[in-house]
């Protein structure tokens, strides 16, 4: 009789399975690895568990599916300390971005405060074409689609072009934004929210480049970077 009602279990087990794994509130909870002697599953774990029941090792295990849903993974770099963030200064561009507070040296040009917090990362604009990189190379990411976020400020006649760039490490970069020129409203900060494909190995560069004249500052902060895709776009 024992070999009998085993037999039932397995064949049952094996139907539901073929069935994407749902299981039927007739369900003995003493099968599973977490039940009670003679009670269904249902009454031991209530009316509705058969949607999320699923079979173990060919016996019904009476327990919630494990969540599917990821955890969300966020980065952000507001520059409010001297240590490099997540997108880190490079070797293999022409200058530097700077670490500044309040207004930038040249008067008319770029913010006077922080989108947020104090501090923010801008170029200056010094009379001669260069560019300016923020990588994040050497960050590892888990593979996900990913939302990125930051305040840009771009004012003045020399301003040049701020562009955003991601693929794999191992691959050439596509671009994925791009703002040229002074951009409307000059004295306010915009955002951009940009839809960052998956990658298995996932890098993204931020290029500032300045034209040849005095009077053009590029500026970004508050950089956030989210798994999942933006929800507004």
């Amino acid at each position: 009789m024992m070999k009998f009602c085993c037999l039932i279990v397995i064949i049952l087990c094996t139907i539901y399975v073929t069935n994407g794994g749902i299981l039927t509130g007739q369900c003995l909870a003493s099968n599973g690895k977490c039940g009670t002697k003679g009670l269904t599953c249902e009454q031991k774990f209530g009316q509705g568990w058969i949607n999320k029941g699923r079979c173990c090792n060919e016996k019904p295990c009476c327990g919630e599916e494990e969540s599917t849903v990821k955890p969300e993974i966020s980065y952000s770099c507001g520059f409010e300390t001297t240590e490099q963030c997540f997108f880190k200064q490079v070797s293999w561009d022409d200058f530097d971005w700077t670490r500044g507070s309040g207004s930038t040296p040249t008067n008319g040009t770029g913010p006077t405060s922080a989108a947020e917090g104090i501090h923010y990362m801008f170029i200056e604009a010094t009379g001669e074409s260069a560019e300016a990189d923020l990588d994040t190379i050497s960050t590892n990411f888990q593979a996900s689609p990913y939302c990125l976020s930051f305040q840009y400020h771009m004012n003045g006649p020399d301003i040049g072009t701020l562009q955003v760039f991601a693929g794999e490490k191992s691959s050439f970069l596509s671009n994925v934004w791009r703002k040229s020129g002074p951009q409307p409203n000059p004295d306010s900060w915009k955002t951009a929210t940009i839809n960052i494909p998956q990658y298995s190995n996932l890098r993204i560069n931020i290029e500032a480049t300045r034209k040849a004249g005095d009077l053009g500052d590029i500026s970004i902060d508050d950089i956030i970077l989210k798994s999942g895709t933006c929800t507004n776009n």
